[in-house]
């Protein structure tokens, strides 16, 4: 079990609109990347820096896709995740 809060990650397509309920987010931080191992490594590492806060990853959404597979996880962006010690979980949006 993971002591620590979780932060969370709202991924998002680099090529559409942001979705509207991303203004009610505090985000803490934004980031772009490209590729879905270098999304994974970006996500899990930003992870750690941003434990109980909230940051957002713009990134191709096919990169989005494969990362979340890589993760076991089958969903599309726009969406918002959890991560911790214990992997990556989809979270409703607010």
């Amino acid at each position: 079990m993971d002591l620590q809060c979780p932060a969370t990650a709202v991924l998002v397509g680099d090529a559409v609109s942001p979705p509207s309920w991303l203004a009610r987010l505090p985000v803490a931080g934004r980031f772009e990347c490209r590729g879905h191992e270098a999304l994974v490594a970006l996500v899990n590492a930003t992870a750690d820096l941003y434990r109980g806060e909230t940051f957002v990853v713009a990134a191709p959404s096919p990169d989005i896709e494969e990362a979340l597979r890589s993760q076991g996880m089958a969903a599309v962006a726009p969406l918002v995740i959890e991560v911790d010690s214990e992997g990556w979980r989809c979270v409703p949006p607010p």
